[in-house]
């Protein structure tokens, strides 16, 4: 797996496909798990890796819009096309450095503007809490060098936070 994983895709490969390369050149029992995965179909989990995985393949490569009904021989394509796999039978080969680039339509881009608002601490009509402290607070102002750390960790002051 450290293929993929040095090509960036380990984390944005579907789990039918990640099973698809550690098949690849594998084992009889390996090829045999792959398939007893691909006819169980997708988890809500895998359902949702493949989704985000629709959204950074690279725009040459025809993707599914889901893994049901998925295939050996569409799962080694795939991964032949991202350039993980080659040959026949399959085997894993010494992946480049991938580069993903996200593109996203109107809809996509809405809803991150969203999530961003969301985590947008004093955005419009979002008062701020009132046991935030300021962003002015400074430690120890006002503190003299041997008075015990406003921290409360009972150390004086010059030894704890005002070096």
């Amino acid at each position: 797996m450290s293929d993929a994983i040095d090509s960036g895709w380990a984390a944005w490969l579907p789990l039918e496909l990640l099973d698809a390369l550690a098949a690849a050149g594998s084992g009889a029992a390996a090829r045999r798990a792959l398939r007893e995965r691909l006819r169980r179909g997708p988890d809500a989990i895998s359902a949702e890796r493949w989704e985000r995985f629709r959204l950074v393949a690279p725009s040459r490569i025809d993707v599914p819009w889901s893994a049901d009904g998925l295939d050996e021989a569409t799962c080694y394509r795939l991964l032949e096309e991202l350039g993980l796999v080659a040959g026949a039978p399959p085997r894993r080969i010494h992946a480049e450095a991938v580069e993903l680039v996200l593109t996203l339509d109107h809809d996509d881009l809405r809803e991150l503007e969203r999530i961003r608002a969301a985590r947008d601490v004093g955005g419009a009509g979002s008062p701020l809490p009132a046991d935030m402290p300021s962003l002015d607070f400074v430690l120890g102002a006002g503190t003299g060098r041997n008075e015990p750390c406003p921290c409360g960790s009972g150390r004086k002051f010059k030894r704890c936070h005002g070096r």
